[in-house]
């Protein structure tokens, strides 16, 4: 079973595991933590849908339409529909127009930085994981300010911190859990990455981007995930 396919399940029933997502679960961190996340929302959602009603909240709804409504009421109401339709249209032409080009990992050399972080992220971040060693925060600080970058909050969490190896050296290897799922953080504050570039391979989005004498690389879920990541960042 692939993530793509343990998640597509997982979304469609977070409370219910067959054995094969057992199987996956258990050889896979980051859908172990994807599965945990689920689950919580789900549990949230139903205890939101048990809000008890308030006593006298029918009288006030049916007396709300008994009142007659003056006309210009209704054209304001109607105006007021037809301007956020015309203003949800355009920022969606905006969105759509800003979205940005998401190359496949088979257009690329395979030496490029966002599809080797991805190859790196699923072939040994699972592995780290488990070992669950911790670097030095000073070194991953450094690495922050060298780069003129802010360390990622906002409910976001480091969960391992350590190096990996990039092109002619080695990075600050960081993942984190945000909000929108776990994320893939490296910085070379020493290896130009070269031109922005974001690649999706196996279920998988990255994006390598210069910054000051060096660059980052973001891997998460989806293009939405890394942009999220990249406004804390700045």
């Amino acid at each position: 079973m692939t993530c793509f396919e343990f998640r597509r399940l997982l979304f469609a029933e977070p409370r219910r595991r067959t054995a094969e997502q057992e199987e996956h679960v258990a050889g896979c961190a980051r859908c172990a933590v994807a599965s945990e996340e689920a689950l919580a929302t789900d549990v949230r959602r139903a205890e939101n849908v048990f809000i008890p009603v308030p006593d006298a909240l029918p009288d006030r709804i049916l007396l709300q339409y008994r009142r007659p409504v003056a006309r210009y009421r209704i054209w304001a109401m109607a105006a007021t529909l037809l301007i956020g339709v015309v203003l949800g249209a355009q920022l969606y032409r905006t969105y759509d127009t800003a979205k940005e080009h998401v190359a496949s990992a088979a257009a690329l050399p395979r030496d490029n930085p966002a599809v080797a972080a991805i190859s790196f992220v699923l072939d040994h971040e699972p592995r780290l994981l488990k070992e669950n060693r911790t670097g030095d925060p000073a070194v991953m600080l450094a690495a922050f300010q060298r780069l003129g970058l802010k360390q990622p909050a906002g409910g976001t969490t480091i969960r391992y911190l350590g190096k990996c190896p990039v092109p002619g050296g080695t990075g600050d290897h960081i993942v984190l859990t945000t909000p929108h799922g776990p994320v893939t953080l490296i910085l070379v504050p020493d290896y130009p990455v070269g031109s922005r570039v974001m690649v999706a391979d196996r279920d998988l989005t990255a994006v390598a981007q210069p910054v000051g004498g060096g660059g980052y690389i973001v891997v998460g879920e989806s293009p939405q995930t890394i942009r999220h990541v990249e406004r804390l960042l700045m």
